[in-house]
């Protein structure tokens, strides 16, 4: 099966703010969170917010088998 992968922009302050704040998170390592899912819950609904991450994100698709 065939997936779309859209990116976010890695220079986005949203994006920077979100991942510094999840990782610095003593809590998220010990209790073994499935950082990816988390990530991926927050670019779906970050995209839609954030003019600069969906301009970044159509022209960066990509394919994933």
């Amino acid at each position: 099966m065939r997936r779309w992968h859209t990116p976010l922009d890695p220079d986005c302050p949203a994006l920077a703010e979100y991942l510094s704040g999840l990782f610095e998170d003593p809590m998220t390592e010990a209790m073994g969170a499935p950082v990816h899912e988390f990530i991926e819950a927050f670019a779906r609904r970050h995209r839609v917010t954030c003019e600069r991450c969906w301009e970044y994100s159509a022209p960066n698709i990509e394919v994933l088998h």
